[in-house]
């Protein structure tokens, strides 16, 4: 063998192990605590929205029938719905999972079938990092390719978010796959290639709305071709096989908002109602005056949501990486521009500030971080780089992580049986309230009624008017008071609680922590915690005189 076939052939065994170890960490940080929320019975299953949203699929598909593809709520295209509904009816059909029948018009779904859709979020965000690391060594170099592939898998927010039951990863894995083929259109011949650029924009699209705006690298790379070629036939032959694409990739991926584009319509009218009027229900997610100067569109995804999203250094990189592309505008760049560009401006718009919205962009923005830490010629200064960047990401990661939980709810629902037992309560039923809401987001109701408490949520501005003998107040919610609500009637029953004119003394506390949590809870208070996540933090207040009380029930739960 010559010496350059065995560069060549270290080099490649290289390439492959630094693949698998990628691949590895990948798969440990979705797949460790993939089911939390789930082992503790069928009244105790995770976040709400996964049942609400996905359930009705998972009765749909079982059993199987043309019937199951058609939707009556539209509120996200069918594409995800469809994925999980046919992956339960394949396990249901094989015996792996089973169903429960509909009781009081609702429809009650197995731990293991919300396990499926989960994983088929970690699915779509695995695919994400491979799509990546392929893109970045087609439109770059193999180095690129690989940094890019590394960083992906420990983006913190997009690895903690993928063990939740969501459409948004495929959204990002079809967006991801859009611009790789928009660039191969560009720099490949292939009729096959402006075909399958639609389809992926058009699977995007038949994800979630918002994924219309992967049409816009489409248009860009027919026109690339056009002036490349010098020929306006040539790009719009490559503009109409990627509308074909698209064509055919929406109707099979929602053939509902196509069979009933009424309820398309409705659901996208529902969607423009939210982001410009019903938003300020959405609390700790939506745009303030208390958040300052970047309390605005387009200032606060830049200066708070990214930051927070992917950490700090790798923020730091991929903004290096966007003013790089900007400098040398290659073809890749233009091309992945023209992906994260539009997706950011319309979704960053918006008065609605979910993190979730940016997970399209974050491939894009990887990979040109990728790129540009790749441009460092100095190899040892910029492995440092590399290392620390990926350290503190995945740290950051596994401490985010880690929060999956509802031990939490548990434990206040243990303390107050402990302290009602001491203070001679439990002869009589004990009352525990907390702030009202919509479902049971707070996950309290079910740890408190297995201890035999009897569990009541008081209206906003009406907290104390029957006051319960133990008040347990969210921390997600004293911080959506203090952030969304700062001078309403709630905010005033807040100051009595905490102040102790509402007969309420504070008692036992529980926090949420993660790597350098202050540090991003400045940008935000917002992202101390979220409903999604289990762990919210909760104070547990105890009716009567703070002095009355023994100083040991005073306590901080981790």
């Amino acid at each position: 063998m010559s010496d350059t076939a065995a560069r060549r052939s270290s080099v490649g065994s290289r390439t492959i192990a630094m693949a698998v170890a990628i691949g590895v960490v990948a798969i440990a940080l979705r797949c460790w605590r993939l089911s939390w929320g789930l082992p503790s019975g069928p009244g105790y299953l995770g976040f709400p929205d996964e049942a609400l949203m996905w359930g009705a699929y998972v009765k749909d598909f079982i059993p199987l029938s043309w019937s199951s593809f058609d939707q009556e709520n539209l509120i996200y295209p069918t594409l995800y719905g469809e994925l999980v509904g046919l992956t339960s009816a394949a396990m249901h059909a094989l015996g792996f999972i089973g169903t429960q029948p509909p009781a009081a018009n609702t429809f009650r779904v197995t731990p293991q079938a919300i396990l499926l859709a989960r994983s088929i979020s970690v699915t779509m965000s695995l695919a994400t990092v491979a799509v990546v690391g392929f893109a970045g060594s087609r439109m770059y170099s193999r180095r690129v390719g690989l940094f890019a592939a590394a960083f992906m898998a420990v983006v913190p927010f997009e690895a903690t978010y993928s063990h939740v039951a969501s459409p948004d990863f495929l959204l990002t894995t079809c967006s991801t796959l859009t611009i790789v083929l928009a660039f191969l259109v560009v720099t490949r011949d292939g009729a096959w290639r402006a075909v399958a650029a639609g389809v992926a924009a058009g699977a995007a699209t038949g994800t979630k709305y918002t994924g219309l705006a992967m049409t816009v690298p489409v248009a860009w790379a027919a026109a690339e071709t056009a002036l490349g070629r010098r020929s306006i036939r040539t790009g719009v032959v490559v503009a109409s096989l990627s509308l074909l694409g698209f064509a055919l990739a929406v109707v099979l991926a929602c053939p509902s908002c196509v069979l009933h584009s009424d309820r398309m319509l409705v659901a996208m009218q529902n969607h423009l109602r939210v982001n410009t009027d019903l938003y300020i229900h959405l609390h700790n997610n939506f745009l303030t005056p208390s958040l300052g100067w970047y309390g605005r569109p387009y200032a606060y995804q830049l200066v708070a949501s990214l930051p927070y999203v992917f950490g700090f250094p790798m923020y730091a990189l991929a903004l290096s990486g966007v003013c790089i592309a900007l400098w040398r505008r290659e073809i890749a760049d233009r091309v992945i521009l023209a992906g994260i560009v539009p997706y950011f401006l319309s979704m960053s718009a918006s008065m609605v500030v979910y993190p979730r919205y940016l997970l399209p962009i974050l491939p894009g923005l990887v990979i040109l971080a990728a790129r540009g830490l790749s441009g460092i010629r100095n190899t040892h200064f910029r492995n440092i780089i590399f290392a620390l960047v990926w350290a503190y990401s995945f740290a950051l990661v596994f401490s985010q992580v880690s929060r999956l939980s509802f031990d939490q709810q548990d434990e206040v629902a243990q303390w107050i049986v402990e302290d009602a037992r001491r203070t001679g309560d439990r002869a009589r039923a004990v009352t525990v309230g907390s702030p009202k809401m919509m479902l049971d987001y707070f996950r309290l109701a079910t740890p408190l009624s297995a201890k035999g408490l009897t569990y009541i949520q008081l209206a906003d501005g009406n907290w104390f008017h029957d006051p319960p003998e133990f008040f347990v107040l969210p921390e997600w919610y004293e911080i959506a008071i203090e952030r969304d609500m700062p001078s309403s009637k709630v905010a005033e029953d807040l100051l009595r609680l905490r102040s102790g004119l509402a007969g309420y003394c504070r008692a036992a506390s529980w926090s949420s922590t993660y790597l350098h949590r202050d540090l991003y809870t400045s940008l935000d208070p917002a992202f101390a915690a979220d409903l999604w996540q289990g762990e919210i933090g909760f104070t547990v207040y105890t009716r009567g005189t703070c002095a009355s009380r023994d100083s040991r029930n005073v306590i901080q739960g981790e």
